[in-house]
C-alpha cells in the first residue's frame, strides 16, 4: 500500500489517497487508488480530456531504457475519463491512442465517502511505447502518484515521493520513488 501524503507547493489540506499496485508476470500492473472525498469535481468524461482540471488522481511510471527517459503519464478523474501521454519531458508529450486507452481500462466509481479508480497498464502496451525490456519480479522501475486539481476554487497537489520544485510539476522523473517488481503489492 501506498500514501499520497506529500503536500505540495502551499497545498494545506488534501482528500486523503491512497492505493495498491500489483505486478502480474506476461500481463502487466495493477493499480487501484481510493480518494476519501465526496462530491469530487468530474466535468470531463472522455479520454485525453484535462482531467487535471478536475479533482484527479495520478500515477507516473519511468521504465529503465538504454536509448532514452520516455515516462508515462496516466491521469484519471471520478468519470473513469483517462488522460493518458507519454515522453522525455514535460512539453514533449505524446498522447496515447484510443486502442491503448482501452487496453488500460480505466474504471472507476464513486461512493457516498470516497471514490476509486482502477486500470491496467499491461506489458504490451510498455512495450510499444519503451524500448524493448524484461520486466519480471526482480526488475526495477521509478513511479510517483499524485493527487490534484488545478481549478483555482479546490486546488491542491499532494504527492507519493515528495517534489522539490518551487512551482507545480508532476512531471519531473528525477523525484519518482525507486521500486523493485516483488511478489507483493506496494
Amino acid at each position: 500500500m501506498f500514501f499520497v501524503d506529500q503536500l505540495l507547493w502551499g497545498t494545506k489540506e488534501c482528500p486523503k489517497t491512497y492505493g495498491h499496485i500489483r505486478f502480474v508476470p506476461e500481463e502487466g500492473f495493477y493499480l487501484k487508488m481510493i480518494c476519501e472525498e465526496q462530491n469530487p469535481r468530474s466535468v470531463y468524461k472522455n479520454n485525453l480530456d484535462p482531467v487535471y482540471k478536475d479533482s484527479a488522481m495520478e500515477a507516473f511510471f519511468l521504465f529503465p531504457q538504454k536509448h532514452s527517459r520516455i515516462y508515462i503519464n496516466l491521469e484519471f478523474n471520478s468519470n473513469g475519463a483517462l488522460l493518458a501521454q507519454y515522453g522525455e519531458n514535460r512539453s514533449d508529450r505524446q498522447s496515447f491512442t484510443e486502442e491503448m486507452c482501452k487496453k488500460i481500462d480505466c474504471r472507476a466509481q464513486k461512493g457516498e465517502k470516497c471514490w476509486i479508480a482502477e486500470l491496467k497498464l499491461p506489458l504490451d502496451v510498455i512495450e510499444e511505447i519503451c524500448d524493448p525490456l524484461p520486466i519480471q519480479v526482480g526488475s526495477r522501475f521509478y513511479c510517483n502518484f499524485y493527487k490534484i486539481s488545478e481549478t483555482k476554487e479546490i486546488e491542491h497537489y499532494a504527492a507519493y515521493s515528495p517534489i522539490k520544485t518551487e512551482k507545480p510539476d508532476f512531471h519531473r522523473p528525477e523525484y519518482f520513488a525507486e521500486v523493485v517488481i516483488g511478489l507483493q503489492e506496494l
